[in-house]
């Protein structure tokens, strides 16, 4: 039998890169030497409690401010200097921004659009296909200040997908939105996240990180205390309990051909050139169906394990309370 050929890592590994940094507001250190990057096609939770820098964080992502020390990368270009190519195929929610209450959605939208560099004649199709995503189409007509809170989060989330962007960051996105709501935003990112975005999720609701994540940052006091895989468990939709495995393999992989042997309907987290995190429903006999595509298509698998569940509890352990901090 002939081995498997080693396969070439299809995706660079400073898609998001975070280099010993350190923010400082007047006499306080909102990060203190904090250092992380992300793969292509990851989905990855940021937690910590109100104050932990988290949003800093993010608006230094999105060129909104710039490190005191160290250095941030988006796709290899600082976003603070080189804006205009480190932003150009990222969307980012940070905070709640103020739109003008007489603007529409359409108008919102239109205008993310041209300054993301979408070309006229496109622009009103890009705008929305974003809303659509966001099943907010029905009320692009509509004054921005006329829409509840819940609209009008998902038409700001709406913005952030204008140009169909590769890197997603998002601030307490399920924030206002219902329950339904959220289990349609969780769906979306996670179909997104199947076709190769790398997303960045800052929020206080471990639900959201439990059920869109493989890989979660712990913060606390400015301070990354913690870096760790996460193990999809429950699923709030229609089809029962939902699992994680962590696969490791004897040599590079290459993400598309992780995603073909696993099939559409289950999510692929890249978490490293020889690492893979699937989120699948079912129980043993699908766990076992899974597994036994990755051999038929002669990927070099050496394990499969499950990643540490019990996000509560990890997220107790390594940040403790709120007031504590």
């Amino acid at each position: 039998m002939i081995s498997p050929v080693p396969l070439e890592l299809c995706v660079p590994s400073d898609v998001l890169t975070v280099d010993s940094v350190w923010k400082r507001y007047r006499d306080h250190d909102a990060l203190r030497d904090v250092t992380f990057s992300l793969w292509s096609g990851e989905s990855v939770g940021y937690l910590g409690p109100n104050g932990a820098g988290k949003t800093t964080t993010l608006k230094l992502l999105a060129g909104l401010a710039r490190p005191t020390r160290g250095s941030v990368r988006v796709h290899g270009f600082d976003p603070s200097r080189d804006r205009a190519r480190a932003l150009r195929r990222l969307g980012a929610l940070v905070e709640t921004p103020g739109v003008p209450p007489y603007l529409t959605g359409s108008d919102l939208l239109e205008y993310v659009a041209r300054v993301k560099g979408v070309p006229p004649s496109e622009r009103r199709a890009a705008a929305r296909h974003a809303a659509e995503a966001m099943n907010v189409a029905d009320h692009l007509a509509r004054p921005f200040g006329s829409l509840s809170t819940g609209l009008a989060r998902r038409m700001l989330l709406g913005a952030t997908l204008v140009g169909d962007p590769e890197v997603l960051l998002l601030d307490e996105p399920t924030l206002g939105l219902d329950p339904a709501a959220r289990h349609d935003l969780r769906a979306v990112l996670r179909t997104l996240s199947r076709n190769g975005l790398t997303l960045l999720l800052s929020t206080h609701l471990l639900e959201d990180v439990q059920e869109v994540c493989g890989r979660v940052l712990f913060l606390r006091n400015g301070v990354l205390v913690g870096d760790e895989a996460v193990n999809l468990e429950p699923d709030t939709g229609v089809g029962g309990s939902r699992r994680a495995l962590r696969l490791r393999f004897g040599s590079d992989v290459a993400s598309d051909s992780v995603i073909r042997a696993v099939g559409p309907e289950v999510g692929v987290t890249i978490d490293g050139p020889r690492d893979a995190t699937v989120r699948f429903s079912g129980g043993d006999a699908e766990q076992a169906a899974l597994l036994a595509r990755v051999v038929r298509a002669s990927l070099p698998l050496v394990s499969a394990s499950t990643p540490e569940p019990d996000l509560a509890r990890r997220y107790m352990e390594r940040v403790g309370r709120e007031d504590a901090t």
